[in-house]
């Protein structure tokens, strides 16, 4: 009669212990993907980074691209679990909703140089394209879309019916995107959260100023006789009016209108798309219009 064998079959460790391990593995994929991009980054490079044994990853995954799309999956997942579940419960106050959705776009749980690098390597580098859109094209679409539902309500809410709904929430992604990229080329430490979640709002004010309150940052404006770095050019500044985003003025004979010094000021594209402004109402001197980082300013011409 054979006699039993006295070792025993190693046992998979505990569920709870293998999601720790995955997720651990997911983590340092993210760092190397940050780090090297997904053409640059290996098997080895992942488990140096989670202190782990390169052949562990093979129990969780079956192949590099495998981890690497679970950690584009993670982020995809994490963003419409932090932001788009959230946001879209508010719909009913949607001044509410698009201040919590700027509020939760930037903060420090998704809006990170490692998480941000992420997503823009996988958008960028062609043999990854597939797997963005894949994954995220979805993620991409509804938070397009809940951002226009929201601004299609707050403009019903203000009775400024003659804004167009698609181009202010292309402007606000937009204004999302630039700050998003801005974050992605900086230290976590360098990071001032605060104002760059301002910047956000101060979109959302000059297009809604009744709805969004408060006093929006000002940054000084280049060109149109702002002299940027003096103490003149600072007090001149202050001066300028923070009126729209240049992505407002995409469509043909868009305009935007905005009360200035008691007046209503339009600006618009002239026939060289460079922006141009006048007074609604009376033919008196133009005020002066500029653009910096994709905002647009305005601010009355001396007499």
């Amino acid at each position: 009669m054979a006699r039993k064998s006295s070792k025993k079959t190693p046992k998979a460790p505990p569920r709870a212990s293998r999601d720790r391990q995955r997720q651990r593995l997911i983590d340092a994929c993210i760092s190397a993907l940050y780090v090297h991009g997904p053409s640059h980054t290996t098997v080895e490079r992942v488990t140096a980074i989670a202190k782990m044994s390169p052949g562990i990853v093979r129990f969780y995954f079956e192949s590099k691209a495998a981890m690497l799309v679970a950690s584009l999956q993670f982020l995809a997942d994490e963003f419409e679990q932090q932001l788009l579940i959230p946001v879209a419960r508010m719909k009913h106050a949607p001044v509410a909703a698009l201040q919590a959705l700027v509020d939760l776009y930037l903060d420090s749980q998704l809006a990170t140089p490692r998480k941000v690098s992420v997503w823009y390597s996988f958008w960028g580098e062609a043999s990854s394209r597939a797997e963005y859109y894949e994954l995220c094209g979805n993620k991409d679409a509804n938070f397009a879309a809940l951002t226009r539902e929201l601004v299609g309500r707050v403009i019903l809410e203000s009775g400024r019916t003659q804004l167009d709904p698609d181009g202010v929430s292309l402007g606000l992604i937009g204004v999302l995107e630039v700050l998003w990229q801005d974050i992605a080329f900086q230290d976590e430490s360098r990071i001032d959260r605060n104002q760059v979640k301002r910047r956000a709002m101060a979109y959302l004010h000059s297009v809604f100023p009744g709805q969004f309150g408060g006093s929006p940052p000002k940054p000084a404006p280049r060109g149109a006789g702002a002299v940027i770095g003096t103490p003149a050019g600072a007090a001149a500044a202050a001066h300028w009016q923070l009126c729209g985003h240049v992505a407002q003025l995409t469509v043909p004979d868009a305009r935007i209108e905005v009360g200035l010094s008691g007046r209503t000021a339009v600006i618009v594209r002239d026939a060289r798309s460079a922006l141009d402004a006048y007074w609604r109402d009376d033919d008196s001197p133009p005020p002066a219009v500029c653009e910096r980082d994709g905002f647009i300013f305005l601010r009355e011409q001396p007499l």
